[in-house]
């Protein structure tokens, strides 16, 4: 079986034709859902593509098409419906972004094959691995926002969400086989609470570029200016800034600092493209750096670093991570999904910090009930030995 024998999805291109089907979609338990960005493309990433499937029809949104699909907000809030992602993070974070969505009652087939020790966990895989059916990559990297789509992107859309609630099924039982339900439950409750962090271009960024650290205060000055004029290019192009010109080529040009088309011309990573096209501004950014003030030591307007653990902190800290890995092999999963590498840090603190408070208060009460004699223990001997239990 492939995909060109599955029943096509229906192309959603009108307000008032995903209002009919939110109508009859309210009415189902359970709706499999999946997103397409632009990100990789566009200067400011928005969802150029919503799949859904019911249990018997498939659906591809198209919200560059019409820009209202606030029918599907009740969906999404609707606790009594079941929603399935895979790797759903992403693609709930940009629906509360771009739409204000709200989330209730989710379920994420990766969060649960990372639950269940799988070691791969893209969704192509578990596709082939339960189905039988190899599903092309080609179109992972596809330009979302281009139109019109072609058959070939709607099916290969179509795919995200067509397989995820048979997916779903074999893996709950293999939840409840390895009482790893709760801890799914848990983490999916997780997912629907995150919010998005809207990103904002950072004046200041051209500090974090690889290979500035070799460069003086007068060349910084002039990678400020390069670093300013992409962003101003990469906004009125609507392209994303590595598209306009890589970094490691701001970094180049800054050093060599060229005065003459001719010069820009033999700086290494220069292409014949960006110098058609940005040749005169760059040269003109370059004009403007040499002409200002050496940069010697960025902003201090830096977040404050997180607080040093204490020696008997780090020491606990480290008997946790290894209680952690000892115990993800016993139980054949990700450390991860025993614990955040957070949640021991805090832990570690708290145990060391507030003598005469909870130690597992860090915990949910799952974690508490399912690890938490463990690790009493374990902070015990570390701060009674001085060194790792």
């Amino acid at each position: 079986m492939s995909l060109d024998q599955i029943k096509a999805a229906l192309l959603i291109t009108a307000k008032e034709h995903l209002e009919e089907v939110c109508v009859e979609l309210a009415k189902c338990d359970r709706l499999a859902f999946d997103t397409e960005s632009n990100g990789f493309y566009a200067h400011k990433e928005k969802v150029c593509l919503i799949q859904i499937s019911s249990p018997t029809e498939d659906f591809i949104v198209d919200p560059i098409a019409f820009k209202d699909i606030s029918a599907l907000g009740p969906l999404f809030a609707d606790p009594k419906i079941e929603k399935l992602f895979h790797a759903g993070e992403y693609d709930v974070l940009c629906l509360k972004r771009d739409y204000g969505f709200t989330f209730s009652n989710l379920y994420d087939t990766m969060i649960a094959a990372r639950m269940l020790g799988t070691k791969e966990l893209g969704l192509a895989a578990a596709i082939e691995r339960h189905f039988g059916i190899v599903i092309s990559k080609k179109l992972q990297r596809a330009d979302w926002g281009k139109r019109p789509l072609t058959p070939e992107m709607i099916r290969y859309a179509q795919g995200d969400t067509h397989f995820l609630m048979r997916l779903a099924d074999i893996q709950k039982k293999m939840l409840l086989e390895k009482d790893r339900m709760e801890d799914a439950l848990e983490s999916f409750c997780d997912l629907a609470a995150l919010e998005p962090n809207i990103r904002t271009f950072d004046t200041e960024g051209f500090w974090k570029l690889v290979g500035r650290d070799d460069i003086g205060g007068q060349a910084m000055a002039v990678l400020k200016e390069i670093w300013l004029y992409r962003e101003n290019q990469a906004q009125s192009r609507d392209r994303a800034p590595f598209r306009v010109m890589p970094e490691d080529l701001m970094v180049s040009i800054a050093k060599a600092q060229p005065e003459t088309r001719e010069a820009l011309a033999v700086v290494r990573g220069m292409s014949p493209y960006i110098l058609e096209r940005f040749g005169g501004g760059l040269l003109a950014a370059v004009e403007r750096g040499r002409a200002a003030e050496p940069l010697t030591r960025p902003p201090s307007t830096a977040a404050p670093e997180r607080k040093r653990l204490s020696d008997v902190e780090w020491r606990t800290f480290e008997a946790l991570r290894a209680w952690r890995k000892s115990r993800s092999e016993k139980d054949g999963v990700e450390p991860v999904v025993i614990m955040t590498t957070e949640n021991l840090r805090q832990l570690a603190i708290h145990a060391c910090r507030d003598h005469g408070g909870d130690p597992l208060s860090p915990l949910s009460d799952l974690k508490r009930n399912r690890y938490g004699a463990d690790i009493i223990k374990v902070v015990a001997t570390a701060r009674a030995n001085g060194k790792p239990a």
